[in-house]
């Protein structure tokens, strides 16, 4: 069921982000997590309502937890992309307080 897995988000972005968040403030973590979350779970929806039929199918009557779960795989690993290239970006312009 989607919302089971949507609960899986929060710590999914910390275990798959925090190598982007080493050497941050504790505020600079969070902030982080909070954004990476937000994009994780945007790119996740966008990815589910783009597969589902054209019928009005609810996400329930269409996909089973292994596709929801295989779309967050994918949404996750998009969104740590998105986020590596521009904490990349930051750390060239060596911005005050980031690593």
């Amino acid at each position: 069921m989607k919302s089971e897995i949507e609960k899986q988000i929060p710590a999914r972005v910390v275990a798959a982000f925090g190598d982007l968040a080493i050497g941050m403030s504790s505020e600079a973590q969070s902030r982080i997590f909070m954004l990476a979350e937000e994009l994780v779970k945007a790119v996740w929806i966008r990815k589910i309502y783009a597969a589902l039929p054209a019928d009005k199918t609810t996400v329930d009557e269409h996909f089973l937890d292994q596709e929801l779960e295989q779309f967050l795989n994918e949404a996750v690993e998009e969104s740590h992309k998105r986020f590596a290239a521009i904490a990349e970006s930051v750390r060239k312009r060596k911005v005050p307080g980031l690593p």
